[in-house]
Order: structure tokens, then sequence, then C-alpha cells
């Protein structure tokens, strides 16, 4: 502690400065109460005028989700046995590993005392590593070891066993979980993370781990400055639990024992001490609020901000981005109070912590319905490569609420592969995630895709061309990071000369729903098969006969409410649609399924065709003849009725439906302006009177947009797929969210 008279600031004095007296002593008290009164002034104003939070394009202090969920990461900590200070850093310079391990310019380095620093690594196994990639680490200031990497290092345990066996400074080991990312800026001053908590600035550089932290498991630090220590983290013993994390921030003094360069080396004495403001992002198990006043965890002096909800299960160390929820006040600015509840009729702290927020500012809103359009989104790339992407209707919303398309590509040598990329529609800012390929070798083709409750994804597809011989419809299931290597699994692989083609898959309750379309000389049929994910069981022994022979048209879609499937189908001169009940009508789960309120309408043309399920009674499909423009047959418990869409020609086709939170359902489908130029419109249907408004543009410019594919992504509203030419020969996949509602 510094040497001092005595202390006179008292804020409720409301001093606001001292002035300094000629031929009198000049004492440390009124220079210590001039430079607290500056202080509490300064953080009064950011308190009370400014707010708790984020400043506007900061991204401080997010509470992100580890690679791995923390689980196979690096973690570099120094081996010193009592270090009065410890760094560990990476030389990235002369690193060419560091990146495939998680080290960054913001991730370069940790210190911490009087305990052995620890580094972790921002990447998790499998690492892209090659032989003869090195990493280059130095430990408490000696001078830095190299660390060569020979082919196949490639898990966590082999990397940490290549760094054990040639670095002697520090220990590598692998990341078990229970950690999270601290995010910051990008490790230079200028582009710190920064959040205020009460007045208080807490600084962040770089991204740190939560297990890095100075104060981490560090009971002798914590002692020193009197402060709690970082706990380490860990999953309940059973069930569920909601805990909260939150910075801690506060100011502590510094003497020349830590910063010996407080002392004057012309003076040689210790003339005055350092104020410094030290921050700790902290957990609180089964809490939803701060600590306070009273609360055993609460330090006077101390100020608390929530940063992030973090969802825990029992037995699951692995902290994945679904479990995070971010509480951050943001975009702070000096705005009217009540500017938010004005414009948009929720409160400033909602507006500052991202709730009830517009997806698209008033300015773009207010222009697009202007022009006849409805509000959107900017248009995301999903994967744009070169090659030929097609997008079917395979695209999902999985169990997490990740929107996943799932297409197929001729971007790898010319063959076509199945293909998926994740978006989290929370932050869209992220973009897509893409999946390493579903398929490889061969050309496949025609992907069907479902969610499983459990989180997994299931993708069929077929192993050949249109009605070639040898052609088979086969599945794979699995999490969508590693479905590209899951084992296959047949779902149709009729004996030759039958090609088994055009896979479409609906779930069901417990189970999944496919239909194939048989093609040889003397077949041309649709086909059914039932699989029950819950045990990866087929009921169905092989495909079973749906349709009539005859049917060489292969437009097909299916989609499941209530327990049961919706199906619609062209038989080139009609439209064919019925109700298909997995379940048996007796209790044996291999006898027939129950198919019923069958209904066929006169059809010619290429009959686009796409069912929205409403319910287990109710259900609406779509077609497009080819000739008189889009028809709808509405079916309500069992009686069906159609209609045609007035505003629609032979120009329109591609027709898609999809009904949102509130019930309105939406008509997506492209127009043909000329043979360079369509456009996608959308139609709503009145929930009153059931006609549908006239066509509003939804995607335009000078380039082809077709095969849109709109989904529902719980919470986070209608979400639109479609492919376009935009920026190549050929056709990539793009995403943005439609906006129904401000």
């Amino acid at each position: 502690m510094g040497d001092f008279s005595r202390s006179t600031f008292d804020r409720v004095k409301h001093y606001v400065g001292v002035r300094l007296q000629q031929g009198v002593p000049l004492v440390d008290a009124d220079w210590n109460e001039l430079e607290d009164i500056r202080r509490f002034e300064v953080q009064a104003f950011l308190k009370w005028f400014v707010g708790d939070g984020v400043p506007a394009g900061n991204d401080g202090f997010r509470i992100a989700a580890a690679a791995g969920g923390g689980v196979a990461t690096i973690r570099l900590t120094s081996t010193a046995s009592a270090p009065t200070a410890s760094t560990v850093s990476v030389d990235l310079a002369h690193s060419t590993a560091a990146a495939a391990l998680g080290f960054t310019t913001a991730n370069r380095q940790a210190s911490r005392g009087p305990a052995p620093a620890r580094l972790i690594g921002d990447a998790a196994e499998p690492f892209a590593l090659t032989a003869g990639m090195t990493l280059s680490i130095a430990a408490d200031g000696a001078a830095a070891e190299t660390v060569t990497f020979a082919a196949g290092s490639f898990s966590a345990a082999q990397v940490v066993a290549a760094i054990n066996a040639s670095a002697t400074r520090v220990a590598a080991s692998a990341g078990a979980g229970d950690d999270f990312v601290i995010t910051g800026g990008d490790g230079t001053p200028e582009r710190a993370g920064r959040c205020l908590a009460d007045g208080r600035d807490a600084v962040q550089e770089g991204r740190s781990a939560y297990g890095s932290q100075p104060l981490y498991a560090n009971s002798a630090l914590a002692a020193a400055w009197g402060v709690p220590v970082v706990a380490p983290l860990s999953a309940p013993s059973s069930g569920t639990r909601s805990d909260l994390v939150y910075l801690d921030v506060w100011d502590r003094e510094v003497t020349s024992a830590e910063d010996g360069s407080l002392v004057d080396p012309f003076v040689g004495v210790e003339t005055s001490v350092r104020l410094k403001r030290e921050w700790a992002v902290r957990v609180r198990t089964g809490a939803t609020t701060v600590p306070a006043s009273g609360d055993g965890d609460f330090t006077a002096g101390h100020s608390y901000l929530p940063l992030a909800q973090l969802a825990r299960q029992a037995a699951t160390p692995a902290i994945l981005p679904p479990a995070l929820t971010d509480l951050r006040p943001r975009s702070l600015q000096l705005a009217p109070s009540t500017l938010a509840e004005d414009m948009l009729g929720g409160t400033a702290a909602d507006y500052r912590q991202g709730r009830n927020r517009p997806k698209v500012n008033l300015r773009d809103t207010i222009n697009a319905l202007l022009t006849g359009q409805l509000p959107a989104s900017q248009d995301i790339p999903v994967s744009p490569a070169a090659g030929l992407d097609v997008l079917t209707k395979a695209s999902v919303v999985d169990a997490n609420g990740g929107l996943v398309a799932v297409w197929q590509s001729a971007r790898t040598g010319g063959t076509n592969q199945i293909l998926a990329a994740r978006l989290d529609p929370a932050h869209p800012e992220l973009g897509f995630a893409t999946a390493p390929a579903i398929t490889s070798g061969g050309a496949h083709l025609e992907p069907a895709a479902v969610a499983l409750p459990n989180g997994d994804v299931l993708v069929a597809y077929q192993t050949g061309g249109f009605d070639q011989t040898g052609t088979d419809v086969m599945m794979k299931r699995g999490p969508l990071a590693t479905i590209g290597s899951a084992s296959e699994q047949p779902v149709a692989n009729t004996a030759n000369p039958v090609a088994d083609q055009a896979a479409r898959a609906a779930i069901a309750g417990d189970q999944v729903v496919f239909f194939t379309h048989q093609s040889s000389s003397t077949l041309k049929q649709w086909f059914y098969r039932r699989y029950r994910h819950t045990d990866n069981t087929f009921p169905d022994g092989a495909p079973v006969a749906l349709s009539a022979t005859g049917l060489t048209q292969r437009n097909l879609h299916c989609a499941a409410a209530g327990g049961v499937v919706w199906v619609a189908y062209a038989d080139g001169t009609k439209l064919q649609t019925l109700r298909f009940n997995p379940v048996p009508a007796t209790s044996n789960p291999q006898d027939p399924p129950v198919i019923d309120f069958t209904f066929n309408t006169a059809a010619t043309g290429a009959l686009d065709v796409f069912v929205l399920a409403l319910s287990a009674t109710d259900a609406l499909v779509c077609y497009d003849d080819g000739t008189a423009g889009l028809g709808i047959a509405s079916c309500s418990n069992g009686v069906w009725t159609t209609s045609h869409i007035a505003d629609s020609d032979a120009i329109d086709g591609f027709p898609t439906l999809v009904r949102d939170a509130d019930g309105t359902v939406y008509l997506v489908s492209a127009r043909v302006l000329s043979s360079s130029l369509i456009d996608l419109v959308l139609r709503r249907r009145s929930p009153i009177s059931g006609g549908w408004a006239n066509a509003q543009r939804l995607i335009t410019n000078v380039q082809i947009n077709q095969a849109p594919h709109p989904l529902l992504v719980p919470n986070l509203g209608l979400w639109l797929l479609w492919q376009s030419n935009r920026t190549n020969a050929d056709f990539d996949i793009y995403a943005k969210q439609i906006i129904t509602a401000i």
C-alpha cells in the first residue's frame, strides 16, 4: 500500500476541483483528492449518461464457445515452479503451425503471477498440420523453443506429445472442456475490446480463454490482490443448470514492488504509486443476476455486469454455441432515452442488450415497402465457389435452431457431391460454416434431409445419374460437422436394371419416411420406405410401391405435421395428393401405413410441386402446371378444394410455401422476366379470407434467381435460401431473412 497522510475525498461534498494556494506547503492529500474528484466525475458521467455495455462497432467481452467446446484444444502452461511473474507466448513470425493450433495475433500470449502462465489455443482437433510445420514457444523471459511437427500430428494427443517431447519450459495438455473464450480486440491497443461497467472502462486487447485468466485457480494472486479466485467450471451432477457469466471490474494499487519503473532512477525512491484497472470474468452457478450487497460473493468497490447466460447439462464438459446467450448491452450511444421506445416499441435497456431490435434499419424497410418489396436482410453467400451449385428442397432447421443448407455441387473435379453449411440465424454476421463434404468419389445427386430431435442431421441422396442402371439411394446420419465420415446405409438399392433415384424424406414422430423413384425400361414408379430413427431400423424390409406405374416425372414433395406426412406428385396428366400415416392401424410396426385423404386434379406440364403441412388434418399444395400459372390444392379434414393464384401465369415457377409463427402463409416463387432475368416474388395469404395478395418482389438483380426454399426458424422469423448466378457463370447459393413484422 502507498504511504498517504490521509484521504480527504468525499463525494457527498460535491467538490469539482482543488485550487492550490501560494506560499503554503504542498501536501499529498490535496493532490490525491484532486485525482479522486477527476476520476469520480468521469466515472459518474459514463455511468449515468452513457451506460453499461459495449460501444458501437466493438465486440469486447463477448462470451463465445471455444473451439470444440473447449475439448481437445491445446494448452501451454509454464513449467516454472514458483514464478513471481510468468509469461507464455507464441512467436507467430516463426511458427507456421500457430494458426492451425489456434494461436493468432489476438491470442498469442498470456501472463500471470505468482503462478505459471497458461496460453490456450482457439482451435480443436483435428489440426491441419503437415510435416515440417513449426511452433515457436517462449516462457518466462527465456529463449524460444521450436517444436517441429512430423506428418500425422493432427490429433490433440499427438500435438501434445510432440510439444512435450521438444519443449522444456512449457507443458502441453489437451483441453477437457469447461472453458469458453472471452473476446476482445485484434491484439492491438487501438482495436481493443472495451466494456463499461458502472462507468469503469474494462479493456481486453486480444482474446483469451476463461481458463487462462490470471486469477484462474490462483489463490496466491487472489490473496495478494484481496479478491476471490476465478473458480474452475464444472457441469451439474445431474439435470440442467443455468449459470451467469459476468464481468467483475475494480481498481487496485500498484507499487514499485510490481512495477520497478515507479522508482525514479535520479531520486532512488518510490515517489508515488499507481491505480490500475483490473477485470475478471466470473461465473455464478444457478444464478441470473450479478452479486449484490449482502451476497457472499459481493466485494465492496467492485462493479459487475452480466455478459452471458450459460446453459449446462450433466456430464457435458463441452460448452457449445447454443449454450451461450449474449447479455451484454451493446451499441452504446448518447441518444434520447425514449428514442428506442418511440421508434421500435421497446425499452432502451432492451435495445442495448439486443432484444426487440429490427433486423433491418428503418430506412431500408421504408424504401423496400415504397418500391413494392418486403424488407429483408442483406444477402448472405452460403459457400461460393467455382462449379455449379444446385439447391433442392433438402435444407432444414436443426434441433438447435441452426439454418442448414444442403445442396449438390460439381465444384470438385466436375463431379456432383452433396455439401452442407450451417448458419446461426441469431448471429448472421458470422456467416455460414461449411461442413466437410457429405459424399465423395463418384457422382451423388438429389439430396433430401431431415433434422433429428437429438441434434443429428440425416441426408439421403442417389449414387449416380438419373435413369442409370446401378443408381441407388443411400443415407448418412450424424452431427453436421462429422456426417461426411459417417457410414452409408442403403435406403433403396434394388437389383439391376432398376435405378433408385430422386430421394425425398420427411420426419413424423419417431419415423423418417423416404420416397424414392424407381426407373427401368419397364418401370417408372414411386416407392416409400419407413425408417425408425430412434433405433436405426427399417420397419419396411425394402421399398414398397406407392403410386401406379408409368410415372416418368420425378416431381414429388412431402412434408410432415401432427405425426403424418402429406405427399404430392405429378403423374404426367394429374396432380396426385395423399396423407401418409407411417403408424399402421395394427400393433405390428411392419404392417402397411395408413394412406387416406387421396385426391387428384387434372394438370399437365412441368408440375413443380410443394407441400405445406399445416396439421394432421390440413395441408396446402402449390403447383405449377406450366401453362396457366400457379394452382393451390387445399385440404381441410379430408375435403380438398382447388384454386388458381389470380396474378400468376405461365412465367411463374418454382412455387414454395411457408407459414410464419403467427400462422400467416406465404408463397415464394420465381417469375421469368427475360431469358437472363428471373426474380423471386412473394404472395401473402389472408388468414381471414384465404385469398392471396398480389406478388411483391423479394429478390431482384440483373441475373437469374431461382429454386427458392423458405424456412421458419423458431423465434427468428422466415429465412430464404435460393440459387443465383449473379457473380459467376454458374450458380451459387444465397440466404437472407424476410422481414414480415417490425
